[in-house]
């Protein structure tokens, strides 16, 4: 798949306060993409932190680096150094460093709060992040059905992240129709990504418009 789509968008005209939402289908190597491409392409140009559901992230990182050796891995291994991690639910985190950790919460009051103590613990850090990915948001979703849904409307609402770019991996397969025109709706870009091709599926005018 060819990257220079993604480059123009993130890298040259995404703002702070965007969400971003990268879809692809479960056999979709999306470690090359994440891993390979896009988390080393975002740490040259800020600092990262990685919301982990479930170990999703952890696992697509070990896929990757049993795939690479040499200098590639030596690169990939000092470059995970940098990274922070929230770990949200249970699952390793074998890459980075662990600032907070948070039991998933299905329910609006619930998830406020830890929404709360994440975006705290990401504003008061001594090196504020350009970028906030996740992995396994599709996930939570899908185990925390419409309650899930509420609970990140109403964290958003309440607490909306202006102060860096938010780029989420969704897993299309594991999400109702519904529950992914929510996110979808709320988004500022969608990405669909296959072997074969990117395709811009919203927003992409809007990213246009800004210039750069």
């Amino acid at each position: 798949m060819e990257t220079s789509v993604l480059e123009k968008y993130l890298f040259g005209k995404a703002e702070r306060g965007d969400t971003v939402l990268i879809e692809y289908r479960p056999t979709y190597p999306l470690e090359e993409l994440s891993w390979g491409f896009l988390i080393p392409a975002l740490m040259e140009r800020g600092d990262v932190v990685i919301g982990d559901f479930f170990g999703i992230g952890d696992q697509l990182f070990r896929n990757y680096i049993r795939k690479i050796s040499g200098k590639e891995y030596s690169d990939v291994i000092e470059l995970i150094k940098k990274i922070k991690v929230v770990k949200i639910g249970p699952g390793s985190a074998s890459y980075g460093e662990v600032i907070e950790e948070v039991v998933p919460a299905y329910d609006s009051h619930s998830f406020l709060k830890n929404y709360h103590t994440i975006v705290n613990r990401m504003t008061h850090s001594p090196t504020k992040p350009e970028y906030f990915v996740t992995f396994g948001l599709s996930h939570y979703v899908h185990f925390g059905g419409d309650e899930a849904m509420k609970a990140i409307m109403t964290g958003i609402s309440t607490i909306p992240m202006e102060d860096w770019v938010g780029i989420h991996f969704l897993n299309v397969e594991v999400l109702s129709k519904a529950h992914l025109a929510m996110l979808e709706e709320m988004a500022s870009i969608v990405f669909h990504v296959s072997n074969e091709e990117l395709i811009v599926k919203k927003g992409g005018e809007i990213f246009d418009s800004r210039g750069g």
